[in-house]
């Protein structure tokens, strides 16, 4: 049990630090495990692990003397992230689309109608969790595990709530669902691939954009 519990607590670490440094919470370029351990209230033993992985996403550089170094993320690493993203949900819509049949169009209306709902009460997580429904959808019914699993393992660099702060990513949202119900609608997976894709590039223009606005650029060469 004692594992367990220890796993579950380097996990929570590991997803909070990296959404410090993404959303620009986390900006000291240099820092130590201790103080670390001391701002999350833990022991340094999570939060050792946690920079270990996140080394290993590129996100820290490990340093002597148990501290560690920041890595600058920059406008292009944002959009190769997005290009990964929306290469593999463009694949995958396009999948779902040609073995679908008409049923997947109620599920997906009804979800677009909550998306709907939630965002005319403000209710930004509410959007997300009704977003993620939308495409979890699509993305079960590509039965496509392996692809899903990379799509999956590309979304930790966008941290849950992250929408939220970005202005126009609820109609843009709107928008690209629309366009892919149409995909489905027309049994088109060319015209559902671009859709996804789209939706993607466009949310990702849309960070950058939120991150120019925030000064978060931190390198010269961003």
């Amino acid at each position: 049990m004692k594992p367990m519990q220890y796993r579950k607590l380097a996990d929570e670490v590991t997803d909070i630090l990296r959404t410090m440094i993404l959303t620009g919470e986390l900006r000291s370029e240099r820092t130590t495990q201790d103080e670390l351990a001391k701002l999350l209230q833990v022991s340094t033993t999570p939060v050792r692990e946690s920079l270990l992985r996140l080394a290993a996403e590129g996100f820290v550089q490990i340093q002597p003397n148990r501290s560690f170094k920041l890595l600058p993320i920059t406008r292009n690493d944002i959009r190769d992230i997005y290009w990964i993203h929306a290469t593999l949900a463009g694949e995958l819509t396009a999948r779902a689309c040609e073995i679908a049949d008409n049923s997947i169009l109620d599920v997906l209306e009804k979800q677009e109608s909550l998306f709907l709902e939630y965002r005319q009460a403000s209710d930004t997580a509410g959007m997300e969790k009704a977003n993620w429904q939308f495409h979890a959808t699509i993305n079960k019914t590509a039965e496509s595990p392996k692809l899903l699993m990379m799509l999956l393992s590309s979304l930790r660099y966008i941290p849950d709530g992250f929408y939220a702060l970005v202005k126009g990513w609820s109609s843009l949202s709107e928008q690209g669902h629309i366009d892919i119900i149409e995909a489905f609608r027309l049994h088109d997976p060319n015209k559902a691939r671009e859709a996804a894709k789209s939706h993607v590039f466009e949310a990702g223009e849309l960070l950058i954009d939120y991150f120019s606005s925030t000064g978060y650029w931190t390198s010269p060469s961003a």
